[in-house]
């Protein structure tokens, strides 16, 4: 009887696995051979096996019951004493497997509050980080303005002011000149603001998008360091998110400003992939000097905790290589991966 009732069992509750059949009958026919602590260590044991493996806890009281049911049946007529024994230690089971599960529970939420409160403080940091960038940007913005164009626009006043004097005082043949001087200000500073706004980024998507963009700031960039740039881009989406495109974007720039200050490169290839429309992928490619890339010292002065951050924000990942110049030859440069995951919105 007993074994066809766990048989029963077992195919009810076949997530139960080792502790149905055998284990049950054994651990019924070891119970008048051992002590309190045995008992209670052998249903703790597999209390906390069951709890590990998730099995509802209704499916494994159910369990009990059945099997505790099946059991009175046939000892409550012939031995009364042992049937009142048995209700005793299955209610002492039960209060140890339940405690089982309480304990694994409250190590669950332990852990759900311990990755929530690592959760709040990432956030913390990344919101700390943005706002960092932020400011960084305007003082830069501020210092390029007053530097370069606010610079030209007072030499550039001075020139119209030397102008308006040569004209009152009819001085025609100094004219040309002071125009030819004028017109170069003027020339330098529309330059100075189409740098300022390639450096902006976002403006640049709105006239041009973003794969047009990138193509016209690397072209500049080759046109005033002679380091040659290669764009290669494979089915980007047509409608990718705007942080996308400006994280993406100034990956790119402190990653040109690290070729051009340490790689000591002649050639930067910058790869875009999409990969099943659910990552788009950005690779940055250089055939410079390389260094060590785990040294803390490399990662402040090449700002790859600066990288890493702007693209954990969007729930992304970058992956660093270099290989240093060795005389022996072989592969030298760096190698920037970028992988930022697409949602819906993202996908053209």
């Amino acid at each position: 009887m007993w074994k066809r009732h766990l048989h029963a069992l077992h195919n009810a509750f076949e997530d139960l696995e080792g502790h149905t059949e055998v284990a049950l009958w054994n651990a019924m026919r070891q119970v008048p051979s051992m002590t309190y602590r045995e008992f209670e260590e052998g249903v703790r044991g597999i209390g906390d096996d069951l709890a590990r493996r998730e099995i509802p806890v209704d499916v494994v009281m159910t369990s009990v019951d059945a099997t505790q049911a099946s059991a009175l049946q046939f000892l409550i007529d012939r031995n009364p004493a042992h049937a009142a024994a048995l209700i005793r230690i299955g209610s002492i089971a039960r209060s140890i497997v339940l405690s089982a599960f309480a304990r694994h529970w409250e190590t669950r939420v332990a852990t759900v509050e311990g990755a929530l409160k690592d959760a709040e403080q990432r956030l913390l940091g990344t919101s700390s980080y943005v706002t960092g960038v932020y400011e960084r940007e305007r003082r830069r913005l501020s210092h390029d303005l007053h530097d370069e164009i606010g610079h030209e626009l007072v030499v550039l006043k001075l020139r119209l002011e030397l102008i308006a004097a040569d004209v009152k005082q009819n001085k025609l043949s100094l004219l040309t000149p002071r125009l030819n001087d004028a017109l170069e200000l003027v020339g330098r500073a529309v330059d100075s603001v189409r740098r300022l706004v390639m450096d902006l980024g976002p403006a640049v998507f709105d006239d041009l998008g973003f794969l047009p963009a990138i193509r016209l700031y690397t072209r500049q960039f080759t046109a005033s360091t002679g380091i040659d740039v290669n764009i290669r881009d494979n089915d980007i989406p047509s409608d990718l998110p705007l942080s996308h495109q400006t994280a993406l974007y100034r990956v790119l720039q402190g990653a040109l400003s690290n070729v051009l200050r340490h790689a000591k490169a002649k050639h930067v290839t910058v790869a875009f992939a999409c990969l099943k429309k659910t990552m788009l992928v950005m690779t940055i490619e250089d055939d410079g000097i390389g260094f060590d890339v785990t040294g803390a010292k490399a990662r402040q002065r090449f700002g790859l905790t600066a990288i890493r951050e702007r693209i954990a924000v969007l729930g992304g990942k970058v992956h660093i290589q270099s290989w240093p110049a060795s005389p022996m030859g072989g592969r030298r440069g760096t190698r920037i991966e970028v992988d930022l995951p697409l949602t819906e919105a993202g996908v053209s």
